[in-house]
């Protein structure tokens, strides 16, 4: 288990407080054997002259000189994880809080079945002990070909998100790199269904995390606030893409029925900027009929 490589990928921006909760959490590991890479999205909290000023050569900071979004940062920290040679990325958001035997499960698996997965993904609860709305998975249809996995605590997913989404590197580089260019939401989707191309991913029972997200709900652009509204774009978009590109045309179908639906919700709640919140769903599906991002690839 020494020889393998292991790097704690941690995507952050201007959030230094949950920041160091998440180092904290990091360095007190029941597994140790792993480097720390923080990927900062250029804060301008102090971010980086706290990580600098760290005295714990495991920690390796790296300033992206601008915010590329967390799609950019995870797939700018991939990138780099891959280049150092590492065998496995551990990735996260800096509100991400894992328990102290989070990563000793995961290499308890490698340890068990190395090469039989492309990802394996912590259980993700939010800060009162509930899951995390957010970050729930979806147990796979093909769960019924899986009982020895799941006999060891690992249930056969179809996607997870990048809290705590622990990655074989060798996969990665045959699927390719996170999709820089979706800024925010999706990116985890996208990269789960590529990755689970080629083998396939779990949630590892074993290993929990806290997300310490403001609330515990799932994104909603009908009660979003006006000044977070915009970022919905991206949401749209990339998800049209999704399923446009890797679902059938059945769920395709569903998700446009679900925009109309959330168009008749906004329309009916008592919310105000009703107009800009169906425009920014609108532009957003109208660019994802067309919108073909490149995958980036590291040999």
């Amino acid at each position: 288990m020494s020889e393998v490589k292991v790097v704690a990928l941690v995507v952050t921006y201007n959030r230094l407080e949950l920041l160091k909760e998440n180092i904290n959490a990091l360095l007190t590991q029941k597994y140790c054997d792993f480097d720390i890479m923080i990927i900062d999205n250029a804060s301008t909290d102090g971010t980086e002259k706290y990580v600098r000023g760290i005295d714990n050569n495991k920690i390796n900071y790296i300033n992206t000189g601008s915010n590329l979004g967390g799609a950019g940062g995870f797939s700018f920290g991939v990138r780099q994880a891959i280049e150092k040679g590492y065998d496995y990325a551990w990735l996260m958001d800096d509100d991400t809080i894992p328990s102290s035997e989070a990563l000793d499960s995961f290499m308890n698996k490698v340890n068990k079945f190395s090469g039989e997965f492309s990802y394996l993904a912590s259980v993700v609860k939010w800060k009162d002990g509930l899951l995390c709305e957010m970050n729930k998975q979806y147990l796979s249809q093909e769960w019924e070909n899986e009982i020895n996995m799941m006999k060891n605590n690992l249930i056969p997913v179809n996607s997870s998100s990048f809290v705590s989404f622990f990655v074989d590197l060798n996969i990665a580089k045959k699927v390719g790199l996170p999709q820089k260019d979706f800024f925010i939401y999706g990116d985890d989707w996208e990269y789960s269904l590529r990755l689970s191309s080629v083998k396939p991913g779990y949630l590892d029972l074993d290993s929990e995390v806290v997300h310490k997200m403001k609330n515990n709900a799932s994104i909603d652009i009908v009660n979003e606030s006006e000044d977070r509204l915009d970022r919905y774009f991206y949401n749209y978009r990339n998800l049209y893409y999704i399923h446009r590109k890797y679902l059938s045309s059945r769920k395709l179908m569903l998700y446009k029925l679900k925009y109309y639906y959330t168009v008749v919700q906004i329309l009916s709640s008592k919310n105000s900027k009703k107009i800009k919140r169906i425009s920014v769903m609108r532009k957003g599906m109208k660019k994802g009929k067309k919108y073909n991002p490149a995958i980036e690839y590291v040999q």
